[in-house]
């Protein structure tokens, strides 16, 4: 059977659509729970239920992490603003050249970076867990 082209034209939109619509509710199931979360490479607010992927960067909110303190260990002098900010969250309001964030829920002092052309220059945690 012989189908015309501009008759298949006419479907090819509809499915495609269909396909991108599952694909993207599948992806957004997956990114809904803290393991496929970690497995997209992000991170997980569990206060919040949300996951943070690097697409925070450009949407411009990164959350804020429960205990930023943890993840000190994953950024280093030289590294990016963002991905600075990806890894320890949103910082305290008035961010400029140097940033802050608290290192955790209980009172266990502050994060403090300093940043040049926006990059890392230098990193104070105050106690590594």
């Amino acid at each position: 059977m012989n189908v015309p082209s501009s008759s298949r034209r006419r479907y090819l939109l509809p499915v495609l659509m269909s396909a991108t619509t599952v694909f993207g509710l599948t992806f957004w199931a997956i990114l809904a729970t803290e393991p496929g979360c970690l497995a997209a490479q992000g991170h997980w607010s569990s206060g919040a239920g949300k996951c943070h992927t690097r697409l925070c960067l450009l949407q411009g909110d990164c959350g804020e992490m429960a205990s930023p303190i943890v993840a000190c260990n994953k950024v280093q002098v030289g590294d990016s603003r963002g991905r600075v900010y990806f890894h320890l969250g949103n910082p305290l309001p008035g961010a400029g050249a140097e940033a802050e964030w608290p290192a955790g829920k209980a009172d266990n002092g502050s994060i403090r970076a300093r940043f040049e052309d926006e990059r890392l220059v230098s990193l104070a945690c105050p106690v590594t867990p």
